[in-house]
């Protein structure tokens, strides 16, 4: 079970923390600043950096699947929602950006809008400031 994940330089690592067990490591096409296990099925992770860009890559084979364009300076961090369904980065900018993953990823039994939400969420400003 993979329980960290850690971003140095050029590289992103997974480790089981249980263990202390170095899982997986891939090297990455800039430097980065953080990265985030997709965590309901972990067959994904984003990883983002100095290049401005948020890629998402598929964890057992290290392949880029996707790459969000958005950020006005380098990404500092970012993260997957608990169920996997969205992930936030946040950037030098001063801005955070919100992505939808691919709804074929996501279990049959779920229900899933077009748009990638089901319903409507209201998060306020305070609600986001309290979480960070």
């Amino acid at each position: 079970m993979v329980n960290v994940s850690t971003a140095d330089g050029c590289t992103v690592k997974f480790w089981d923390a249980n263990h202390y067990g170095l899982v997986k490591s891939y090297d990455m096409p800039c430097t980065v600043e953080s990265a985030s296990l997709e965590p309901k099925y972990g067959n994904k992770f984003v990883a983002g950096g100095e290049d401005m860009w948020v890629r998402v890559f598929d964890f057992h084979t290290g392949d880029e699947i996707a790459c969000n364009k958005g950020h006005h300076g380098p990404v500092q961090c970012v993260r997957f929602s608990p169920g996997g369904e969205s992930y936030a980065s946040g950037s030098e900018d001063g801005t955070i950006r919100i992505w939808m993953t691919d709804p074929s990823t996501h279990d049959e039994t779920e229900p899933f809008a077009a748009n990638g939400s089901v319903g409507k969420v209201k998060v306020t400003a305070e609600d986001v400031s309290r979480k960070i």
